[in-house]
């Protein structure tokens, strides 16, 4: 077997187990060093998502038919053991990767988007889980079950949960976008740490901080509370229209909805970097975000300095040769790769 065929392999069998509502934190946990530890993991993974994602929009009769061969022909019996698949669901999802294993490819009835973003004829699953993330300086979309549509910024880890009566997103680390399909029966609801998001269908952007969120909404409205029982208590939930963006701090104060400037927000879209006045402490935060190693500032002096401008998000040392001829200060990179920022 190739070195591909078995990161192929590896990915069915790590994708099949994540499916399992009954899977571990120690096995949560062994998945996520999987895919940190190399692009080609990522990949086979996030086109198992993909097939995954198809899946979910087609007749139940009809994938069981695709699936079920597949899972008891495809896979050995001392495998399927290993793997822990649950019953039927798990030949449903054994058979689905082993369909992508036998060369990806798989037959769906014609999905014509109605108004709103959902997919005439999606039967949302009764129970579906994935999750999705992206490496420094990596941007990707991925779209759910119900039509919905998630674009992941750099360095950002989702949850997603899909149960009867409810869409949960757990975003662990980062910032996305999220692009939602209108289902009143059905909310949909963002977790980020301090705080979460509910909607029904919208369009809105969060950013999870190391104590707190963001949340900034370019169409339609949110609700915004925090977890905690600071001034706004959970439950007592902030409205967001178009155009308006709020805070929740590491405490679970929300703090008033406030108008946001989206072209700056959302420009991480486009593969921008927007800063207007910000602090160049802030500044070098920010761009590590889209580094392998960070980027740091050597004294108070420097961090103090105010920057204005626009970079492009896929070439963040750009912005470092460019530093020191608009503001006084100078840059060395070290040998392990990061950056230091200094008053020289």
């Amino acid at each position: 077997m190739s070195k591909a065929d078995r990161s192929r392999d590896a990915a069915a069998r790590w994708f099949a187990r994540a499916q399992d509502p009954d899977i571990s934190a120690q096995e949560r946990q062994a998945l996520a060093e999987w895919l940190a530890a190399s692009e080609r993991h990522r990949a086979e993974y996030a086109a198992l998502e993909r097939i995954w994602g198809t899946a979910g929009a087609m007749d139940a009769a009809r994938l069981r038919a695709l699936a079920e061969p597949a899972g008891g022909a495809g896979m050995p019996a001392a495998r399927r053991a290993a793997v822990g698949w649950p019953g039927r669901r798990g030949a449903w999802v054994a058979g689905t990767c082993a369909l992508a294993l036998a060369g990806g490819w798989l037959a769906w009835q014609s999905a014509v988007p109605e108004p709103g973003g959902r997919v005439a004829g999606a039967q949302v699953p009764a129970a579906y889980q994935a999750a999705f993330s992206t490496a420094p300086g990596e941007r990707r979309t991925v779209r759910l079950p119900d039509g919905s549509r998630i674009q992941l910024n750099t360095r950002s880890r989702v949850a997603v949960h899909f149960q009867a009566g409810r869409r949960d997103v757990a975003l662990l680390e980062g910032e996305a976008m999220f692009e939602v399909a209108h289902d009143g029966a059905q909310p949909f609801i963002v977790d980020a740490g301090a705080g979460s998001v509910t909607v029904t269908g919208t369009r809105f952007d969060v950013r999870r901080r190391t104590a707190g969120m963001e949340v900034a909404v370019e169409s339609g409205s949110v609700d915004v509370r925090g977890h905690s029982d600071a001034p706004r208590k959970a439950g007592a939930a902030v409205r967001l229209t178009a155009g308006l963006g709020a805070t929740v701090d590491g405490s679970g104060a929300v703090a008033p909805a406030a108008p946001v400037d989206l072209s700056a927000a959302l420009a991480w879209r486009d593969g921008k970097l927007v800063f207007n006045d910000r602090p160049l402490s802030e500044v070098a935060a920010e761009v590590s975000r889209y580094r392998r190693q960070p980027v740091r500032v050597a004294d108070a002096v420097a961090a103090r300095l105010r920057v204005s401008s626009v970079f492009s998000a896929d070439d963040p040392d750009a912005l470092l040769a460019a530093l020191p001829h608009f503001l006084p200060v100078a840059v060395r990179q070290l040998a392990d790769g990061s950056a230091e920022i200094f008053s020289p």
